[in-house]
């Protein structure tokens, strides 16, 4: 059991950082998820990038109920990396978790965090994080994932980072430890990294969130992970991947903001120093190799192959999920790799026997695969992350207390019984002896 809040000072501090621009409608059900939390140490960072919705409003009511919640403004915006980088300049000796203002963390998802951390020793852990998907996205009432794992492991950080320099995938990897919504990370780890930066700064990437889990691999020699998920993501139509994967004049608008900002940082030089892409593929390796260029990183993984790189992005490309007038810009980025690398002509017979897959509806309503749980929205009254990760909460707790074995002597029961009840008995009576 938690101890009072005014026994505070005997845990470690958490903090969660939610870098925010415009997304006041969905904010408001993260903050929800957040002054939920009940551990007795716990700070919330608001860092507004300038925002002109109604942003301020929603947060200082907010604070007016719940004064663990600390707001910045930065009157017409930074950025969105360096209003991550702000936000972790907040941050106080502990822990931090990094949200996006659509994302949530789920009941008593600190407390488990803690107990983890506390229990296995680890200054990192990470998990599966729970994702809603708003109906804007997907069908008429959105839904909700959930991963199949059980239990608490420790990982070896070279296993991770050399699966990472062979697969280019550290998004779908639920190891990957980084602390934007599905991980934790000691303030002490995020101080070494940004001891190692020429000018102190955590991010050394375009995008702030994968990069986070390759770097903080690379600190430590193993790290924890929990199947229970402690948080939640959201995934609103105002998603950046989402925008520029949309054809539509708005979502193109948009991500063309978010590339203002993004591509000032080009990517490694071994990438041709290319501007941001949003192939899993390319953002992956330039994690991998920025991480690695920093002084005393410790870190370890194989020369990076790019004959493989190119097909792993032709493969992303191929997938149908980009908008037409996207897929010219990467094709353009991938030929300026393959040339730096002498391997144009490769690349060009691979394009060449390319062919994109018919785009496929996104699969909606309930479901099952041997790795997920799909949960039609329907079920969710008002359509929100904090509804989602009260759902997300309960079904995991139901889920975590039903092993295999039982499972399966459910079903063989259920099937006896339905055998059984199919036997014939004996026959009716005949006419001689029924009784008048």
């Amino acid at each position: 059991m938690m101890k009072k809040e005014n026994d505070k000072d005997l845990f470690p501090l958490f903090t969660v950082i939610i870098p925010a621009k415009n997304r006041g409608s969905y904010l408001y059900h993260t903050l929800r998820t957040c002054m939920i939390q009940d551990y007795p140490n716990l700070e919330i960072i608001v860092s507004d990038d300038g925002s002109t919705d109604n942003t301020k409003e929603i947060v200082e009511n907010a604070i007016k109920i719940d004064s663990r919640i600390r707001y910045f403004f930065h009157l017409g915006g930074i950025g969105m990396k360096e209003n991550f980088e702000f936000a972790l300049k907040q941050i106080k000796p502990g822990y931090v978790i990094a949200l996006g203002a659509d994302d949530g963390l789920l009941p008593g998802g600190i407390n488990g965090m803690y107990k983890v951390l506390r229990d296995t020793g680890m200054d990192l852990l990470t998990w599966p994080a729970a994702m809603y998907t708003f109906p804007d996205v997907a069908g008429n009432h959105g839904q909700l994932q959930i991963n199949f794992q059980k239990g608490i492991r420790i990982i070896d950080s070279k296993e991770y980072l050399q699966r990472q320099s062979r697969k280019f995938n550290y998004i779908s990897d639920v190891e990957t430890p980084m602390f934007y919504v599905k991980g934790v990370a000691s303030t002490k780890l995020i101080d070494r990294v940004c001891s190692r930066t020429t000018d102190g700064g955590f991010y050394s990437c375009s995008t702030p969130d994968g990069y986070s889990g390759i770097v903080l691999a690379g600190e430590v020699l193993q790290y924890a992970f929990s199947g229970e998920p402690f948080s939640i993501y959201g995934l609103s139509s105002s998603s950046q991947g989402l925008a520029y994967l949309s054809n539509e004049e708005k979502a193109r608008k948009d991500s063309e903001s978010f590339f203002q900002y993004s591509t000032y940082k080009p990517m490694h030089k071994d990438l041709a120093s290319q501007p941001y892409s949003p192939l899993i593929t390319l953002m992956t390796v330039d994690f991998l190799l920025t991480a690695k260029d920093l002084p005393g990183w410790e870190g370890r993984f194989p020369q990076i192959n790019y004959k493989k790189v190119i097909c792993s992005a032709l493969k992303e490309l191929k997938h149908g999920l980009y908008g037409e007038k996207r897929i010219s810009r990467e094709l353009l980025i991938l030929r300026n790799i393959a040339i730096f690398h002498g391997i144009e002509k490769f690349f060009n017979a691979k394009v060449k026997l390319s062919r994109r897959y018919r785009q496929k509806e996104r699969f909606t309503g309930s479901g099952v695969t041997p790795n997920l749980l799909l949960i039609d929205g329907d079920v969710i009254n008002d359509n929100n992350i904090f509804d989602a990760s009260y759902f997300a909460k309960n079904i995991y707790k139901i889920y975590s207390r039903v092993s295999l074995r039982k499972t399966i002597s459910i079903f063989l029961r259920s099937l006896n019984y339905w055998i059984r009840s199919k036997r014939k008995g004996k026959r009716f009576p005949k006419p001689s002896e029924w009784i008048g």
